[in-house]
């Protein structure tokens, strides 16, 4: 009997590494298996933050979308200046279109305006908690999404680890974060949106807990349109196949933190 239990671990083990070099991310089936993230009611404040203009479509265009359909207050906070091609005004007036598109106004919108790309080089942990805190405690969120430290991008990365940090102790709002640059994620790579968003192979462990918003097919829909605002990005090859890839059926959340004495719908 123990050797079976032995085999069956190994057999295990080796299937999950030939799996994860062979692909790059889980099967579709693995959406079933998720729960749902926390969805919005009635005056609930929903804090989107986003390194740059495009990821809060990116990543949670949907989201987005069904919190101001229930009539929660969203705000989005946009870190950096989106300038490090030189083209930040015109970026920032897309954003300005894209979020009108998904329903969020011009008033809930928060310009830190850091500087775009290794964010982390030009301003300290310290700087970047003080204005994100000040930000978060005045609203008094019920929801924060931002992203994860995972993230390969390094503002993002940083942005996600500062964050991590400054809330760790905090129990009164839900925290998710959200992955939008990794190797080989997402697959395939492309306009699919009949797909699933499925998380990489490599991001399947005990510190990780995944969970799914699944999209309407109008949200699909006007996440796409919204997503196609952005000639900015769209014009360079490699952006153009990440946002276009990111239109899929569901968006995808990391739980971190629940509110204290709080369940989700």
């Amino acid at each position: 009997m123990v050797l079976i239990i032995i085999a069956f671990i190994v057999l295990s083990i080796g299937g999950y590494y030939l799996y994860a070099r062979k692909f790059s991310v889980m099967p579709d089936a693995i959406i079933s298996l998720m729960e749902d993230v926390y969805e919005p009611t009635t005056n609930d404040k929903i804090l989107i933050i986003t390194p740059h203009f495009d990821d809060e479509t990116i990543a949670a265009g949907g989201y987005i979308q069904k919190s101001v359909a229930n009539k929660a207050n969203v705000q989005i906070i946009a870190v950096t200046d989106g300038n490090r091609r030189g083209f930040g005004q015109e970026r920032k007036t897309e954003f300005r279109e894209v979020v009108k598109t998904l329903g969020v106004g011009q008033d809930d919108l928060i310009f830190l305006d850091l500087p775009e790309f290794y964010l982390k080089e030009r301003v300290s942990s310290s700087q970047l908690t003080s204005d994100l805190l000040q930000k978060i405690n005045s609203f008094a969120p019920k929801v924060i999404v931002y992203p994860d430290q995972s993230d390969t991008n390094p503002d993002h990365k940083f942005i996600g680890q500062t964050l991590d940090e400054a809330l760790k102790d905090r129990t009164d709002f839900y925290t998710y974060t959200y992955l939008v640059h990794w190797k080989y994620f997402p697959q395939p790579v492309g306009l699919h949106p009949g797909n699933n968003l499925t998380p990489p192979v490599k991001l399947i462990d005990f510190s990780h807990h995944w969970q799914r918003y699944i999209l309407s097919q109008e949200e699909e829909d006007n996440k796409l349109a919204a997503l196609s605002i952005y000639k900015s990005q769209l014009r360079t090859p490699l952006l153009h196949d990440l946002l276009m890839s990111m239109v899929r059926k569901n968006e995808l959340f990391l739980e971190k933190t629940l509110p204290v004495n709080m369940t989700k719908k």
